[in-house]
């Protein structure tokens, strides 16, 4: 078992021995980059240790973990140097990145109309003072950072490896592209984002774990981006008892609205199951549907206990409903069992593998039902899937589709991937990440005067996240809206993702569908 540590040039390493017996695999990051790399998880008993630190080479993204590591600090086109990269090692073993300066540093991209690349708000002076050649100059949360502040730590715990870690394991990519790009440009209101990301393998006790590592050991301030689609209520429990936000995640539970320790950055769960299961039955010309759902999720009950409701908000019929597991290699008999119903389209509660084994089965029955199901369980890998492709998949989400990049937050999102990741793996999962991260930006930004002039608490996160009122983070979400001291305001909406036979696909681009008399779910 070894970590990695890369000086900040990227021209050698010195591998390190992890402490034996440490369960967790963390990627700190902080500093900026041109390209993202990503060294071998190394595995011992079930689980994973790593550390991916500064490289300034363009090796591609490791294909078997899917996950972006930060690299050494470079400049971008139009900033100003972003200062020096520094490496240590914490006492756990981990290698960890301290960023040190980013003086000058200006937003990534260009800046106009009075919104950066971004999507913060602000006003820009053309020919201002100072500004080279008369170039406009953002004031405001935009201006461009004078002196590199205290880091900001920030902690993200998953499961990169067990039974649904290649599904999700875009979510921890996702943020490591966000916090290089965010440190790029000087930081979050000039603080540099130190974020740690560690593996829970799905393991309630692990989740628990990770947040006590992260909230009292690293010290972070809030968990951005979590990845907890079978584990929320372990994670809640962690947030309301420690009074920690999380920030942004996989929105995959409906129970992302029941707490004010939560802040999803997108539409509910049960919206975007039902707009899946509502574009499926379109497609097929159908009002008639059944739905599978696994036996080991919480929110496979979920979907089962409020299924009939679901299907009325969209004006359907439910025909069958039926029970099965995520382990199971074949669901012959649910196809069956689907089609003697009559049910012309389908919503499958599975995940990535598990989805890819339903639709074998159906095809080798003849039987190609339009199935939706939830964009997060669909992985790069799995959407190559012939028979996926063959039945045709319909994927709610809360977040606008990666692929979409008809607003702002698309466009700065496609300009990061290609400038810090391009060919790397990509899916929904990145982007529902990403936007995890843009969220925890856009509360910082509400409360920038306060950042500039100390350090980034909790408590000062809290009153920028109780200020964000219907805030779409330039297109990539439906409008969310959040409470003092109280749960987050539900919202109903979903955009829509395809696999077909070329493939993902977005055909209503970012565009949000809303419904209304959605049960809660909770």
């Amino acid at each position: 078992m070894t970590t990695t540590r890369v000086g900040s040039r990227g021209r050698s390493s010195t591998r390190i021995a992890a402490v034996a017996g440490l369960m967790a695999f963390v990627i700190p990051l902080s500093g900026c980059g041109s390209r993202m790399s990503d060294d071998k998880i190394a595995a011992a008993d079930g689980s994973a240790i790593s550390a991916h630190a500064a490289r300034g080479d363009s090796a591609s993204l490791g294909a078997d973990t899917g996950v972006i590591a930060p690299t050494t600090a470079t400049t971008a086109p139009g900033t100003a140097p972003t200062g020096t990269t520094a490496t240590g090692t914490n006492p756990t073993g981990a290698t960890r990145a301290a960023a040190t300066g980013a003086p000058g540093a200006g937003a990534l991209g260009a800046t106009r109309a009075g919104t950066n690349a971004a999507g913060t708000k602000g006003a820009v002076t053309a020919g201002a003072p100072g500004a080279p050649g008369g170039a406009p100059v953002a004031t405001g949360p935009n201006a461009p950072c004078e002196a590199s502040l205290a880091p900001v730590v920030i902690g993200q715990t998953l499961p990169s490896s067990g039974i649904i870690g290649a599904t999700v394991a875009n979510l921890r990519a996702g943020m490591a592209l966000w916090a290089s790009a965010v440190n790029a440009r000087g930081g979050v209101q000039c603080h540099p984002v130190q974020l740690y990301q560690m593996d829970d393998a799905a393991d309630p006790a692990r989740v628990t774990s990770n947040l006590n590592e992260l909230v009292n050991n690293k010290k972070a301030i809030a968990i951005v981006g979590a990845g907890v689609p079978t584990t929320l209520a372990a994670a809640k429990r962690f947030a309301e008892q420690n009074k920690v936000p999380l920030v942004g995640g996989d929105l995959i539970e409906a129970g992302w609205f029941s707490s004010k320790y939560l802040f999803p950055q997108g539409g509910s769960a049960l919206a975007a199951y039902t707009g899946a299961t509502k574009e499926a039955a379109a497609k097929a010309g159908t009002k008639k549907v059944g739905l599978i759902y696994c036996v080991e999720a919480t929110i496979c009950g979920t979907i089962n206990e409020n299924f009939e409701a679901m299907a009325k908000a969209a004006g359907l019929e439910v025909v069958l409903r039926k029970v099965s597991s995520i382990t199971s290699p074949d669901y012959t008999a649910e196809c069956q069992a689907l089609r003697a119903a009559g049910a012309r389209a389908i919503f499958v509660a599975l995940e990535s593998s598990g989805n890819a084994r339903f639709a074998r089965s159906c095809v080798s029955l003849g039987y190609t039902p339009p199935t939706g199901t939830a964009a997060l369980a669909v992985s790069a890998e799995a959407a190559l899937d012939p028979n996926l492709r063959k039945v045709g998949i319909f994927l709610g989400s809360g977040v606008a589709p990666y692929l979409a990049v008809d607003t702002a937050g698309g466009k700065e999102f496609k300009v990061a991937y290609d400038r810090y990741a391009a060919g790397s793996p990509l899916d929904q999962n990145t982007l529902t990440g990403w936007s995890g991260g843009k969220l925890f930006e856009r509360a910082i930004n509400e409360v920038f005067q306060k950042a500039r002039s100390g350090p980034i608490t909790r408590d000062l996160l809290f009153e920028g996240l109780w200020q964000i009122k219907n805030e779409k983070l330039d297109g990539l979400a439906p409008g969310i809206t959040f409470n003092k001291n109280a749960p987050p305001t539900q919202n109903d909406c979903y955009a829509l993702l395809t696999i077909g036979s070329e493939g993902y696909a977005a055909p209503k681009g970012s565009t949000f569908d809303c419904f209304k008399d959605l049960p809660r779910g909770f």
